[in-house]
């Protein structure tokens, strides 16, 4: 009785998993449509011949050809990625027939519809470089609208003002609940905990900021001044950053020298949010020995990090402005492989991405499936620009030498560069997916 129902638990969590990975595959075949229907589209407005649109590799497990103006339309049967074929994107010719293939005969295609067929390199440069950078455009606004409907329907990770302090010198201008949307004119975009701390920790003297207020926006200045950053019911954790066994803050005289001293100290209150504050004691030569003593310089707040639901239009635009984080935090990681200062972990390939949708969305839901969806496309959006071979933005450099010296590379050159890149990506690809599979990270 046990084996069975171990066996049959065991099952289950396994074609759980399954469903997941179906899922996640789903979603990056989503995100690789909406790059290919980029080309397409950008392809269709300039005029460009097209011969296939295809959504997978392999062999062909549904297809349809256009008899107006012979484009194939194909799902294959491997789901890991897809194309836009041009005609002539391999060559320079130019052709005043249309070719066969093994399932439909262009034959087939009414004669009045039959035209001269022009190759995609014998196209303007500039009509290349559009229909070329389309496909990551196009995988950045889906990002832009999938983030945009996830800021309204579940919210954006944002700091909010969990506790204030009365300033020595003038009133405070922040209130509880506020959460913070913009300082000194610049949006606050949370990924990581490096994100909140740096929203505040730069600012000089004063800042202006503009907060979300009772579902109102509001925007002030707010000056720093020194003030009691701590209630009694915070426990201390660290001083001058060492960890100490926790004890209410009201003792910290007990574990200070009253001389005069600056010290760090990290509390944590009640409901975890912790903070940290630059202390001095003021009155060590009186011998009165009090937490009201100590002071912190700063704007007279405790924030913490909550998840705030935003109106559709407040989401929109600020969608925008995450989308351009995503995209700098991509290439800050990208500058960190290249020198090293990030290691093989932080790689991966195609079955990679596959795991850590998968993952994500069996612990975290459709929330999380749509916040990864949004990240990995604009993470497409930037990696398809980068100038390596096989990549559009490879294939946009030799457009644009084209362009300037009015004479392109030798087109079998251009060919075997792209195809070696292709190779290689392939192979780069395969050796982290490897490694992660062997190191389980």
């Amino acid at each position: 009785m046990f084996i069975t129902t171990l066996l049959a638990t065991t099952a289950k969590d396994v074609f759980t998993y399954i469903g997941y990975v179906l899922i996640a595959i789903l979603a990056l075949m989503v995100m690789i449509v909406v790059h290919e229907s980029g080309h397409y589209l950008a392809g269709k407005i300039f005029k460009f011949d097209i011969d296939e649109f295809s959504v997978g590799f392999g062999p062909a497990i549904f297809k349809h050809r256009n008899k107006k103006n012979g484009e194939l339309f194909a799902i294959r049967c491997i789901p890991l990625g897809g194309y836009c074929a041009f005609y002539g994107e391999d060559s320079e010719d130019e052709d005043t027939s249309i070719e066969t293939d093994s399932f439909s005969l262009y034959s087939e295609v009414d004669q009045m519809n039959m035209k001269k067929r022009v190759g995609f390199n014998s196209q303007k440069p500039w009509k290349r470089l559009i229909v070329l950078f389309s496909g990551a455009f196009f995988n950045f606004l889906f990002a832009i609208f999938i983030i945009a409907i996830y800021f309204s329907a579940y919210g954006q990770f944002l700091p909010k003002i969990t506790a204030t302090s009365q300033l020595e010198h003038q009133a405070i201008v922040f209130e509880e609940g506020d959460v913070v949307l913009n300082v000194n004119g610049k949006q606050v975009n949370i990924l990581l905990q490096d994100d909140l701390d740096n929203t505040f920790s730069k600012l000089g003297d004063s800042a202006t900021f503009k907060v979300l207020r009772n579902g109102k926006i509001v925007k002030f200045t707010a000056i720093k001044d020194y003030h009691i950053p701590f209630d009694d019911e915070d426990v201390v954790t660290y001083i001058d950053g060492n960890e100490v066994e926790e004890f209410p803050f009201t003792e910290l005289v007990a574990h200070l020298t009253p001389d005069g001293n600056y010290h760090t100290i990290i509390c944590k209150d009640p409901e975890g949010y912790q903070l940290a504050a630059r202390l001095r004691y003021e009155d060590a030569s009186s011998g009165n020995v009090s937490t009201s003593g100590y002071y912190s310089y700063g704007f007279g707040i405790t924030r913490g990090l909550t998840i705030q639901k935003l109106s559709f239009g407040l989401a929109l635009g600020r969608s925008f402005g995450f989308s351009f984080f995503v995209v700098f935090k991509i290439l800050a990681t990208l500058g960190a492989l290249i020198t090293g200062k990030l290691g093989a972990s932080a790689v991966g390939g195609t079955i990679t991405t596959v795991k850590i949708i998968a993952e994500g969305t069996k612990l975290g839901g459709f929330s999380y499936l749509m916040y990864i969806m949004a990240i990995v496309s604009a993470n497409l959006a930037v990696f398809n620009l980068l100038p390596i071979p096989a990549l559009d933005g490879s294939r946009m450099v030799f457009t644009g030498i084209e362009w300037v010296a009015r004479k392109p590379v030798p087109r079998k050159i251009e060919a075997i560069i792209h195809m070696v890149g292709l190779i290689v990506l392939v192979l780069i690809a395969v050796f982290f997916d490897v490694f992660h599979l062997i190191t389980g990270t």
